[in-house]
């Protein structure tokens, strides 16, 4: 999983992965909230169109919305390189996929309620939004894939077993705090995304048809989780993800950065393939921050933590940039990095507050103010934000960071640095400064 160090419960369940789930259940609540108090809105209006300040809080709920359901996706598209052949030891890997998907339909059911009879909004929720790489059309194509018949046969299979089931998993979150915190958010989800029988005689006859009723109907643990591993699949499938890649830094590559790291640096990175790329802004993602003794203060779906450098490691692609600061400056940031460490990931992506972080924003706290450390924030999606290629571009400029050294898997094998460094930077960004830009 994405965590760089995994720890598993005794009942299988990922810790990163649960407190994941747990976060975007409860996110999934606030969205759900903010849109019913907008369609409240909207349904006093007689004109067609949003006002700007409308517009944007639309704009920002879809946002917040469709990053939190990138997060979901890599949990459940990620069982199936963590599964083999399942086992009963493997109870609680199946209930966190399992709670996963039923946030995911639960909250595309929410949004189809409140707005799949409003052309207005259906259609700024259809619209394309670049800088998150949300494509035209999204809202309708998360509904078909999420709502549609075959989708409620895969969800039946894992009722089944689970009910089958439940005394058992039950008695084993008894003695596993974190499969009891998993069970709540599956209890508060599974009423909601209850099958109709005319629905799944519906999709039953239709899945019968490809001879798949053995697959989908037995009510053991193989086949409940292959239904999620292939409802996650189908889900994510349009966006090109490869199950079978595991990210890794050359072993060399990772050596020779180590030797080259400081406390301060930041480690800009890359994971091919995986789902949340589609999300977020640019081709690089995502940031940490090193701060000594091989470690880094990181933002990662699963809030801020001080990790192993497994963690960037983990990953297929890595540039590393300097603060230009003085050693006690350094300091001091690192300091207010690790003063972060403890608080929730951010999936509202609002730099205004400080009680929940996402990656770029440790790196922003912790800096802003510190000698001629000034960020600009850009506004996306009714946001002040700060993106990873953001702070590339403060470093292609000479401004704040100056460039140490990058390994680009899809353009070198080699770690490269100076003018080569910045040559790949610039191929690879979304928007890349031009040379006459830069400055001492």
């Amino acid at each position: 999983m994405s965590q760089a160090t995994a720890h598993i419960s005794p009942s299988g369940v990922n810790l990163a992965d649960a407190r994941t789930v747990v976060a975007i259940a409860e996110q999934m609540v606030r969205l759900r909230e903010a849109a019913t108090d907008l369609q409240s809105v909207f349904e006093t209006r007689e004109r067609g169109f949003f006002s700007p300040s409308e517009d944007e809080q639309v704009a920002h709920l879809w946002v917040s919305y469709y990053g939190s359901r990138s997060a979901l996706l890599e949990i459940v598209h990620a069982i199936r390189n963590e599964v083999g052949r399942p086992s009963r030891e493997q109870i609680g890997e199946f209930a966190l996929a399992y709670a996963a998907t039923l946030v995911l339909v639960s909250a595309a059911r929410s949004l189809r309620d409140l707005f799949g009879k409003n052309d207005l909004v259906r259609r700024k929720l259809n619209e394309s939004f670049d800088d998150f790489r949300i494509p035209e059309g999204s809202f309708d194509e998360i509904q078909i894939s999420l709502t549609d018949p075959w989708t409620a046969l895969q969800i039946k299979s894992a009722n089944e077993f689970f009910e089958q089931n439940e005394d058992y998993i039950r008695d084993c979150a008894s003695e596993d705090a974190v499969l009891a915190e998993v069970l709540i958010v599956l209890d508060d989800h599974r009423e909601s995304t209850s099958i109709s029988k005319t629905k799944y005689f519906k999709a039953r006859i239709k899945e019968l048809g490809r001879n798949t009723r053995d697959r989908v109907l037995l009510g053991n643990l193989n086949k409940a989780i292959y239904a999620i591993q292939e409802l996650g699949g189908r889900i994510a499938s349009h966006l090109s993800t490869s199950p079978e890649h595991v990210p890794a830094i050359p072993t060399q590559i990772a050596e020779q950065i180590l030797g080259l790291l400081q406390p301060g640096d930041v480690l800009v990175t890359r994971k091919e393939f995986a789902v949340t790329n589609y999300f977020l802004p640019g081709y690089w993602p995502h940031v940490a921050m090193y701060v000594g003794g091989h470690q880094v203060v990181e933002s990662m779906k699963d809030g801020v933590l001080e990790r192993e450098m497994s963690s960037p490691f983990g990953n297929d692609s890595v540039a590393v940039i300097r603060p230009r600061l003085e050693p006690e400056m350094i300091n001091r940031a690192i300091e207010r990095a690790r003063s972060h460490v403890g608080k929730p990931y951010d999936f509202d992506f609002d730099f205004t507050r400080a009680d929940r972080l996402v990656c770029t924003e440790v790196v922003y706290r912790s800096y802003e103010g510190l000698g001629q450390m000034q960020f600009s924030l850009t506004r996306r999606a009714g946001r002040e934000t700060f993106s990873a290629e953001d702070l590339l571009n403060l470093t292609l400029i000479g401004q704040m960071f100056q460039p140490v050294a990058v390994y680009c898997c899809t353009l070198s094998n080699q770690l490269l640095y100076g003018d080569s460094m910045n040559e790949v930077l610039r191929k690879t960004m979304a928007e890349p400064v031009s040379t006459n830009e830069k400055t001492d």
